[in-house]
């Protein structure tokens, strides 16, 4: 389960960094990036994330990169999110007046300094639901990361499975599943829920 909640942490954070790069560049007035960053974003979320996976997983020792599962795990599942994170920050900015750009512009502020100080502190606020939504269900889709070899929670339950069965010759699969299922649900169901308070609070 740590590694699960480690794998977590780490492609979020990757995400949201990646993610607010792409979201804001989504939003450029140069057309070749905003064409650019729009594809990735697209891509990534219309892959399965499974074929991400494998892609990752296989494609990269092809180019002479040499990564294990987990390493394959996290590149895959932080492109999926911050394709997903990317379209959250592009719809957050896009909802902030225009009246607040030409309010930065005013005051002398360049175009950057604008999208910093004045229009992404207000962005953020707007998209945090959205990201924590998201974050629960990059929690879930760590599972998929079994398909590749990577020894998370559910790969762990698995192996104690086939143990048990192997060596005392008992079925314990549906105990140990819905103690999967009980695990996913407290860590999941108070993210669900602050998502939507949250929601209501910055509506």
């Amino acid at each position: 389960m740590i590694n699960t909640i480690l794998l977590s942490l780490s492609c979020l954070g990757i995400a949201l960094l990646l993610g607010m790069i792409v979201g804001v560049l989504q939003t450029a007035n140069h057309k070749v990036i905003v064409w650019i960053m729009k594809g990735y974003a697209e891509l990534f979320r219309g892959l399965p994330i499974v074929i991400t996976l494998f892609l990752v997983f296989f494609l990269l020792p092809e180019m002479g990169v040499q990564v294990n599962s987990y390493i394959s795990a996290m590149i895959a599942l932080s492109l999926w999110s911050s394709a997903n994170i990317s379209v959250a920050v592009r719809g957050a900015i896009q909802s902030i007046p225009p009246t607040q750009t030409e309010a930065g512009m005013a005051l002398g502020l360049s175009p950057i300094q604008t999208m910093r100080y004045v229009i992404l502190p207000q962005a953020i606020r707007r998209m945090l639901p959205s990201v924590i939504g998201l974050m629960s269900n990059l929690i879930q889709s760590t599972s998929l990361s079994v398909l590749i070899g990577n020894l998370d929670f559910l790969k762990s339950v698995q192996l104690v499975i086939e143990r048990v069965e192997l060596l005392e010759g008992l079925s314990i699969a549906t105990q140990m599943y819905t103690l999967v299922l009980a695990v996913y649900f407290l860590i999941c169901y108070p993210l669900s829920l602050l998502a939507k308070r949250m929601e209501r609070v910055y509506r």
